[in-house]
């Protein structure tokens, strides 16, 4: 089974953070961050009535391959669910295809950014409640009881990771040894990363449905000429087939290499995003990064001169034509 990898160095934009220099040690195993001592003054998540006493497994991990910037029902109630319950915070996540790492759950709408700080101790000792609140056993003895009930993948916080494949804590990126306040962004001490597996992007676990929902759900899967899948459609239980990376044909382009980097993400008006700039230097229009109304037109001229309807939206068909234009030639 293949994890996520880990996100380089400076993949996310780093932010400013306070001045005030606090230290959280997160330990390698299934302890949680230690807080400090102000903790006991923070209030924890609220731990909604009525869940069953059936509780989900830990959330199977599931690749992004899509493109759908956004938030999914249940990735937009956590993080109203911590900003409600910490005003002194805000969350982020929607971020734009390829412009954090080269694979992220951001892209499909299954992971926020909550803004906190391990620098101020206020938000330092409201990390560690969370963490505690999430990865707590419950009264009837289930680990990590509310980041099952979530569908919580994996957490990023204060240089570490920690994963529901192995349900321990291990080091991010070397990051514990970068104490740089330049590095804060990149190793996750100015915010903290959740991940949520499909059903817990969807809102279909027992903390938002009042229902445990135990089966996985594998979402959209690539085909074997592409390097990203089309959108999410419907609830997926099958395991997706795994494909090598599709790389370029010897003697491609800068242009037919952006291409194969991202074929077969599907792209809409108004969307944004690396795919969108691979296909704004293969038709020579501006690149913004936008799919914006100089680009549609492009796309719109592309089609009608290789016969297919011209429509707006970017799919498989659109790819195809695009790689075969630009294939190299024998």
């Amino acid at each position: 089974m293949r994890y996520p990898l880990l996100a380089p160095l400076f993949a996310k934009p780093v932010r400013l953070v306070a001045v005030l220099a606090m230290t959280i040690a997160l330990s390698s195993g299934l302890a949680v961050a230690t807080a400090p001592a102000s903790s006991a003054a923070v209030r924890s998540l609220p731990t909604p009535a009525g869940l069953p006493v059936a509780i989900e497994p830990m959330a199977t991990y599931v690749e992004q391959i899509s493109c759908q910037p956004g938030y999914r029902t249940g990735t937009l109630a956590l993080a109203r669910l911590l900003v409600t319950t910490y005003p002194n915070t805000s969350y982020a996540g929607a971020y734009n295809c390829g412009m954090d790492g080269n694979r992220s759950e951001h892209y499909d709408g299954r992971a926020i950014d909550w803004m906190d700080s391990v620098r101020n101790p206020v938000q330092a000792a409201q990390a560690a409640a969370v963490i505690k609140f999430l990865l707590a056993t419950d009264r009837y003895g289930n680990q990590f009881a509310n980041a099952r009930r979530m569908g919580i993948m994996y957490i990023i916080w204060n240089n570490k990771m920690w994963g529901s494949w192995n349900g321990t804590w291990s080091d991010y990126n070397g990051c514990s040894k970068t104490p740089s306040t330049a590095l804060d962004s990149a190793c996750h001490r100015n915010h903290m990363h959740i991940s949520l597996s499909w059903n817990g992007a969807k809102g279909r676990t027992s903390f938002w449905s009042k229902r445990a929902f135990a089966a996985t759900d594998y979402g959209p899967c690539r085909t074997a000429e592409f390097n990203w899948s089309a959108n999410y459609v419907s609830f997926n239980s099958q395991r997706c087939p795994s494909y090598p990376k599709v790389t370029a044909p010897a003697g491609s382009s800068t242009v037919m290499k952006s291409l194969v980097s991202f074929a077969g993400a599907s792209i809409y008006r108004g969307m944004g995003g690396k795919p969108v700039m691979a296909v704004q230097q293969a038709l020579r229009v501006p690149v913004t990064g936008r799919y914006d109304d100089t680009t549609v037109a492009a796309v719109l001229r592309f089609k009608q001169a290789h016969g297919m309807v011209p429509t707006s939206p970017i799919g498989y068909g659109t790819w195809r034509m695009l790689l075969k234009t630009f294939k190299p030639k024998v």
